[in-house]
């Protein structure tokens, strides 16, 4: 699968699942632009791809607002002139019981993982649809397909928002050539685990993630990279408006 000539935008791009999908997208021939909050992981990223011989850009962005969105695709468009594959992956989470959740923290984990979806979007649709060609792939979860431990409602809400967004934005921008799809992860072991979990959250995480699928192992961002850069490509012309699981076979998911 090749991506020689396409630009991408990865949100969230500098550690975890995100820098994966952009190392893979530009092993793949893609110049990549890579984007979140935090300015030293992406640019370690930018220098990453740029030392495989691809070109690729570092854009700080809170994709929560709008203004800095359109900053990043109007830079992007200013050295690229085309946007091909847009990435909606920037997500966060914070495991809190209904009864103790915050609307401040709510309000963070919904903005993030759903109102920045939606910006991003937005912002990058406006010219895949005057190309009229793009692929749009959103970061969803196993919490969208049903598999919910205790703590996980806010973000549980904002996966399913994905999934929802994922179908109307395919139902809109389809005649415009363009494919919007999902990816659901299973438990994949990233930054985000370690930042928001204690060391007995940890090993509990990768317990949990053993016992509950098939495979007997938890994912790796790799994993999650490579089924990415098939819905990026050419190859997957024909899929749309699909969440596709990747989980080794989750078995509390096995009846759905």
């Amino acid at each position: 699968m090749k991506l020689d000539g396409k630009v991408a935008i990865i949100t969230g791009g500098g550690t975890g699942l995100g820098q994966a999908m952009a190392l893979e997208f530009a092993n793949a021939g893609a110049a990549v632009v890579v984007c979140s909050r935090n300015k030293g992981n992406i640019e370690k990223v930018r220098d990453e791809i740029i030392a495989l011989g691809r070109s690729a850009l570092a854009i700080v962005t809170d994709v929560c607002l709008k203004e800095q969105v359109d900053n990043m695709v109007g830079k992007v468009m200013d050295e690229f002139g085309r946007i091909d594959i847009l990435v909606n992956n920037a997500g966060t989470n914070r495991r809190t019981p209904i009864l103790e959740l915050t609307e401040e923290r709510w309000d963070m984990i919904l903005d993030t993982n759903l109102k920045g979806l939606f910006l991003c979007t937005q912002a990058v649709a406006r010219h895949m649809v005057r190309q009229k060609y793009g692929k749009i792939i959103n970061i969803s979860s196993t919490a969208a397909l049903g598999s919910l431990p205790p703590g996980q409602a806010a973000y549980a809400a904002s996966k399913f928002g994905v999934v929802g967004f994922t179908k109307a934005s395919a139902r809109e921008f389809g005649p415009y050539g363009i494919n919007v799809n999902a990816i659901a992860p299973g438990r994949v072991l990233t930054n985000i685990v370690y930042a928001n979990s204690t060391p007995e959250q940890v090993e509990q995480f990768i317990e949990a993630g053993r016992a509950d699928c098939l495979l007997g192992r938890l994912g790796t961002p790799e994993d999650i990279a490579h089924l990415a850069l098939f819905l990026a490509s050419d190859e997957a012309s024909f899929i749309n408006a699909e969440t596709i699981a990747c989980n080794g076979g989750r078995i509390d998911l096995m009846g759905r």
